[in-house]
């Protein structure tokens, strides 16, 4: 890893880079400043530059210093002992020196100043660069923590358009990731690298260090090749980026540091709430100096700019400090609310501090934690209610914990021990929670999942005896298991159960509540979508998301909204949507529902369906080895065949059945969708290894078995790739289940079906146009070909016209040719090179391995670097660019 005071990779500056080149080149400038946080990058993006520019110009490096910032010409000492001592003693001597000096060099060079930390220029000096800027003498490159606090006498320059500004801004969520891949050598699961991301907040220096503590902590470990997050906790910030953050720290005054401190307690807090606490100018101050920064929401929240500044001003408060800031927010809390999160920090930093908690912030801390999926937190919380104060609400609590570790055994066993020892006064709402509760964890139990079913009706029954006699006191409650009913329905795939149910409730209650409401609305959403009626499940999730929007809510609420709209868009064929919607996610979330794991899944996954098989590789291998380790959505399988579905897009057999002998549906029970993603990927990875015929028989099973659920917008998944597998009698029903259902896949299924069942070329053709454009490429390339071997036995116009268009639509997805050879070549290094010939000659990744003495994991990580430079999904297309 590389070090943080080392060399490090300069990434994502490429805009900045040519802004300031072509600064330094104007005739309309005289130079630039560039501007940022510390660590940002400024100063090696400064010295980037300058070596790219020495040809044309002498540089002069001056740096400032608060050793000579009180010195007159302190930062030019050295370039004052090449002057007579006449001219140092004589101020207007000076500077006319310092013209002569720099104007009149014999090899015609232009000097540029390289100016660093001018904030700490002496005023001399500061005011003798300007001179030699402004008479033209040389060009400057300044570099700043910001303007407004560098000699007036060089912030003019900007002020008056004579040198250009450049703010560096932290790196995107893309370049930390390309940063950490050049760093550590080697493919980061998007885990590690959201995880970094968000600590680092983008900022280069603290990105590196905290994957240099990480790596050397055993936080971060490799899988099969791929830097992963181990099961332990992230480690405490090292030393020297405590060092570089403590003395930011030490420069704010006693408010502005107290002002840091509570908003690095409590994590976020509201504006308003901040500035009644602390003081405007406060808050202002500190975001100027990038210690805080504000999220525009409705209600505007502020946080500490960054995880890592965070975690260092929290280990910088002592237990007794700590107990002075607690009971001052408590004070101010009773004036204004704290969301839900911050009462959570809130709590845990009174339990870091050995204060007590009151029994009902420790519960609302358990259940807050157990929803971001902090099951430690969550019992620690938990532990801290005295015994004889635990009851229903702290017992279901504790086993939500245990079931979201996974634990669905322990979790039962917990709720289980707790109804058998017979509880008193427990109310009906504590009640029908645990029950809830109880019912999810059966419908996960092998051997109880049964008891599910019969333990909803219970619930439904009490509740129905109990609203009788008052009639509108549980709507609440009656949401919930409506909830409850909606969530076991999907479980089972029962997605036509759903509908009516839902309309009924929907149309009948005003009084459910806003947030139950919307999530009834999702799963709605998601029955519409997988019973035919997609692009009305699409209307309806984004009317969901836009009212949430309006309003403030809940994040992780906002969360499942946008995972749902995700989910009925995927089953839309809105596939390039969808993968706009996930980097959009990963760019703003914080730790949630799903993690960048499960974000990493489903891109590989969405990769997969279209057929992009390398694409999908690139996704699905990091998300695979991160999850071998952490599986907390039991996405494990799914990712396994999946992966070897993409292997088998790539021609490699041999992988693809090593991943495929990893699936396990059998030791779980998995929900519907999950295990029938699972299916589908499986039996097209079979195809490996036995012939299409009996594959595409499987499949027409799997789409008679969704039919028979009324599932029709899934069951075209199925359908579809029987016909693709050559089951050409069912084209009439794909054809017919196409025009059924909404949206673009259905619409190109039916065209499909309609011209495999009638040899018709051009809808075909037509098909193929589709698919090329929403990202299938499996699909568009079969009907390309399908379009092919139908033409090439006729000698009419319009046939040798569309296998002219099936050539064109299969050269745009990456059918190469040989005029590509040595332009291809170029793109690749050595090592890559003597791969790519390798594999054009037949030879496996086990074999290459051999002969080249590697593991087959690096052979796979050189291979998928060929594939992505080159633009290929598969090793027939690298044969052909090659051959």
């Amino acid at each position: 890893m590389f070090g943080v005071k080392g060399a490090w990779p300069l990434v994502g500056r490429d805009d900045e880079i040519k802004i300031l080149r072509e600064a330094i080149d104007s005739q309309d400038y005289l130079g630039a400043v560039l501007t940022g946080l510390p660590g940002i990058g400024k100063t090696v993006l400064a010295q980037q530059v300058a070596r790219d520019v020495e040809a044309r110009f002498e540089l002069l490096y001056i740096r400032g210093s608060l050793l000579t910032a009180d010195m007159p010409y302190g930062a030019l000492n050295f370039v004052l002992s090449e002057l007579d001592d006449e001219a140092v003693d004589n101020p207007l001597i000076l500077l006319r020196s310092l013209q002569k000096l720099f104007a009149g060099r014999s090899d015609g060079k232009r000097t540029l100043v390289l100016a660093d930390n001018i904030e700490d220029l002496d005023s001399a000096s500061a005011m003798a660069i300007a001179h030699l800027v402004r008479t033209g003498a040389v060009k400057v490159l300044l570099v700043a923590q910001a303007l407004h606090t560098s000699p007036n006498e060089l912030s003019d320059l900007w002020k008056d358009q004579l040198i250009r500004r450049v703010d560096i801004e932290p790196l995107s969520l893309a370049d930390s990731a390309e940063l950490l891949t050049l760093g550590l050598k080697g493919p980061v699961s998007r885990s590690v690298v959201l995880d970094t991301w968000h600590a680092s907040g983008g900022n280069p220096l603290f990105l590196q260090a905290i994957g240099r503590e990480q790596v050397e902590s055993g936080y971060i470990t490799t899988q099969d090749g791929i830097w992963v997050a181990g099961p332990r906790r992230a480690p405490d910030p090292g030393r020297i980026i405590t060092e570089r953050i403590s003395a930011r720290l030490a420069r704010l005054s006693p408010d502005q540091r107290r002002t840091a401190e509570i908003v690095a307690i409590v994590g976020v807090m509201p504006l308003e709430l901040l500035a009644d606490f602390a003081g405007g100018n406060e808050v202002d101050a500190l975001m100027e100096t990038g210690i805080l920064e504000i999220e525009l929401t409705q209600q505007p929240m502020v946080r500490v700019a960054t995880g890592l500044i965070g975690e260092v001003i929290r280990h910088q408060v002592s237990v007794g400090r700590s107990r002075e800031l607690v009971h001052q927010l408590a004070s101010a809390s009773l004036r204004l609310p704290m969301p839900a999160l911050s009462r959570m920090n809130y709590a845990a930093w009174c339990l870091d501090g050995s204060l007590e908690i009151d029994p009902g912030l420790a519960i609302e801390a358990a259940q807050l934690a157990n929803r971001y999926f902090d099951t430690e937190a969550a019992l620690r919380f938990l532990s801290s209610i005295p015994a004889e104060k635990v009851g229903a609400p702290e017992v279901t609590e504790e086993a939500r914990a245990y079931g979201v570790q996974g634990d669905t055994a322990r979790a039962l066993q917990t709720l289980d021990d707790f109804i058998s020892s017979d509880p008193q006064n427990v109310d009906l709402h504590d009640w029908v929670f645990m029950q809830v509760l109880r019912c999810r964890l059966l419908s996960r139990d092998h051997a109880r999942f049964m008891e599910a079913d019969t333990l909803l009706a219970e619930i439904r029954e009490r509740l129905f005896q109990a609203g009788r006699a008052e009639c509108n006191a549980f709507d609440g409650l009656f949401a919930e298991v409506e909830l409850l009913d909606a969530e076991l329905n999907a479980h089972n795939g029962r997605y036509a159960a759903m509908i009516e149910p839902i309309n009924e409730l929907l149309k009948r209650s005003d009084s459910i509540d806003p947030a139950a409401r919307h999530q009834l609305c999702g799963w709605l959403a998601e029955a519409l979508s997988m019973t035919g009626r997609q692009e009305d499940a699409v209307q309806l999730s984004r009317l969901v998301m836009s009212r949430l929007a309006d309003s403030i809510e809940d994040p992780l609420l906002v969360e499942a909204a946008q995972v749902r709209l995700f989910s009925v868009m995927l089953i839309s064929g809105q596939w390039e949507l969808c993968l706009a919607m996930i980097s959009d996610h990963q760019e703003g979330m914080l730790a949630g529902i799903f993690d960048g794991t499960s974000l990493e899944l489903a891109e590989g996954c969405l990769f997969a369906y279209a057929g992009r098989g390398t694409e999908a590789l690139t996704k699905l291998l990091p998300a695979l080895s991160q999850l071998r380790i952490r599986d907390r959505h039991e996405f494990l399988s799914l990712a396994e065949a999946a992966t070897a579905y993409a292997y088998t897009l790539t021609g490699d057999a041999q992988l693809s059945l090593s991943h495929l002998d990893q699936v396990d549906l059998h030791s779980r029970r998995y929900d519907w969708h999950t295990a029938r993603a699972t299916k589908y990927f499986a039996v097209l990875a079979s195809t490996a290894t036995r012939d299409n015929p009996e594959a595409a028989r499987e499949m027409l099973q799997l789409a008679d078995e969704d039919r028979a659920k009324g599932n029709y917008g899934h069951e075209l998944f199925f359908l579809c790739q029987a016909v693709q597998l050559g089951q050409s009698d069912v084209a009439e029903r794909l054809a017919t289940s196409g025009m059924d259902s909404q949206g673009a896949f259905a619409e190109t299924c039916a065209l499909f079906g309609k011209g495999v069942a009638s040899g018709d070329t051009a809808q075909i053709l037509q098909a193929a146009k589709i698919a090329a454009d929403v990202g299938n490429q499996k699909l568009a390339v079969d009907a390309a070909n399908l379009v092919q071997r139908l033409s090439a036995g006729s000698t009419g116009e319009g046939a040798r016209s569309a296998a002219a268009e099936a050539g064109n639509i299969l050269r745009s997805i990456g059918r190469g040719n040989g005029a590509l050879k040595q332009r291809a070549l170029d793109l690749l290094t050595e090592r890559e090179r003597s791969i790519a010939r390798l594999v054009t000659n037949g030879m496996s990744n086990r074999e290459i391995a051999t002969m080249l003495t590697l593991s087959i994991r690096t052979v796979e990580g050189h291979m998928y670097q060929v594939y992505a430079k080159l633009g290929v999904a598969n090793r027939s297309q690298l044969k052909l660019i090659l051959d």
